[in-house]
């Protein structure tokens, strides 16, 4: 296992990182990623604070190649940030300048898409220079991000998925009872081995499109009527739900044209309530998880050869048998894109490589999560939770790395220490913080 940042730390070009494809305002986060000589495209400008303060740290880009839409005039929060880049004259104009005197450049998108091969076209034009794409083909990344494709594939590399079918509706956002008759049956027949079923749109990061139908979900008609008011998918997975003991993500890097894939970390998945990812733990409990490793493996060595490239993250479920108590496991879905858990590993790399150039303690472990905050700035939460922030001397305390949500209340952590444990127990304790003095 290694660092997520060896693979894309391995050459000295510049990376321009334009993330947040579902949601703009998350696009800083890719700051954490950043070297001093990358550009990072934002939705809205970034706290001066904020930015000296990954600086300290050894993160992040420098101040001047932070680029904001917003001062651009363009304040579109619906609109995905590489289309926003790529149809704003004078913000092309800005980063070609950026990149003449960068040279060829890497475009870092959060999902490879046929719009980021366009923004690429784009910023060619305007720096007169090279722009590659991280990532893979766009149609084949779009067939990865369909979780009936995985669930096929898998099986057919020997690859355990859930217990379940795949139902495919006439169409799309029925209004009458009977376009549901095919989904309703099959939710019946999986209904049977454990009362709990769950049911997820094929297209749809995350759990955007998921409804668990049984005990503590919705009935079959509650699943009904929310399917009648989405028009994004006709074609659903109906899966057998069991009760989960640990639910991992198996981050890996897949590099191009046959070259190496390497598992840049394992964390397990936290749930603020059923289907609402909370955050990341590190390392995992999992006690398969070696085993879902080598199933990820098998699983990128397959999309490799059709012409797979980049990040990819591939969430697990792993359970205790009825009848032995035995531990088993079995694939949930693959996300095709830099997903949540890769921001938080790549603030663990990025801090311990600091921390072994000093020879300072390096941390084993850390927590992610979103907390409620009082301060609406990150200057002002600082100067408020600062003997609570990361020590180097230690190599423990809070990184916050999504401070742009501060406005609304709310800043993205990660909580760094020496072993599970004590990390949990230190984001409880800024949690308290947070409702006792923080709000």
């Amino acid at each position: 296992m290694v660092s997520l940042l060896e693979p894309l730390d391995n050459d000295s070009t510049t990376r321009l990182f334009v993330h947040g494809a579902q949601t703009p305002r998350a696009s800083e986060r890719a700051l954490i990623l950043a070297r001093p000589q990358d550009i990072v495209c934002v939705a809205d400008e970034v706290e001066p604070a904020y930015l000296a303060y990954l600086a300290e740290l050894g993160l992040g880009p420098a101040p001047e190649r932070v680029i904001a839409m917003s001062r651009f005039g363009d304040h579109a929060p619906n609109r995905a940030l590489w289309a926003r880049l790529a149809g704003n004259t004078e913000a092309l104009r800005v980063l070609g300048g950026l990149l003449r005197a960068a040279g060829p450049l890497r475009l870092h998108p959060s999902i490879a898409s046929r719009g980021s091969h366009s923004l690429a076209a784009a910023l060619e034009i305007a720096g007169e220079t090279e722009v590659r794409v991280l990532g893979g083909d766009p149609d084949l990344v779009e067939y990865a991000d369909q979780k009936h494709h995985i669930r096929e594939r898998a099986l057919a590399l020997g690859i355990p998925v859930a217990n379940g079918e795949i139902v495919v509706l006439a169409i799309a956002g029925g209004r009458r009872r009977r376009d549901y008759d095919v989904l309703r049956a099959a939710v019946e027949r999986q209904l049977v081995p454990t009362g709990r079923v769950l049911v997820r749109g094929t297209h749809g990061a995350g759990h955007s499109a998921s409804y668990v139908v049984g005990s503590g979900g919705t009935d079959v008609d509650g699943l009904v009527r929310a399917l009648s008011e989405r028009t994004e998918n006709r074609c659903f997975l109906v899966e057998v739900m069991v009760s989960a003991t640990v639910s991992p993500n198996v981050q890996l890097h897949v590099a191009p044209e046959g070259g190496p894939i390497t598992c840049a970390g394992i964390t397990d998945q936290r749930w603020e309530r059923p289907l609402v990812h909370g955050g990341n733990l590190y390392p995992s409990a999992a006690r398969l998880a070696e085993t879902m490793i080598g199933w990820s493996r098998r699983l990128a060595e397959s999309l490799q050869q059709d012409g797979y490239a980049g990040l990819v993250g591939l969430d697990f479920v792993e359970y205790a048998h009825p009848s032995t108590g035995e531990p088993r496991a079995f694939l949930a879905e693959l996300s095709p894109r830099v997903t949540s858990d890769a921001y938080p590993l790549a603030l663990f790399g990025r801090l311990n490589a600091a921390q072994r150039g000093l020879k300072n303690p390096e941390s084993a472990a850390f927590v992610s999560g979103t907390i409620d905050t009082r301060p609406r700035r990150f200057a002002d939460f600082r100067r408020a939770a600062g003997h609570l922030f990361y020590n180097a001397a230690t190599g423990c305390g809070v990184v916050p790395h999504h401070v742009g949500s501060l406005s609304r209340g709310k800043c993205s952590v990660v909580v760094l220490g020496q072993n599970r444990d004590t990390v949990l127990r230190a984001y409880g304790e800024l949690q308290s913080w947070c409702r006792r003095e923080g709000r």
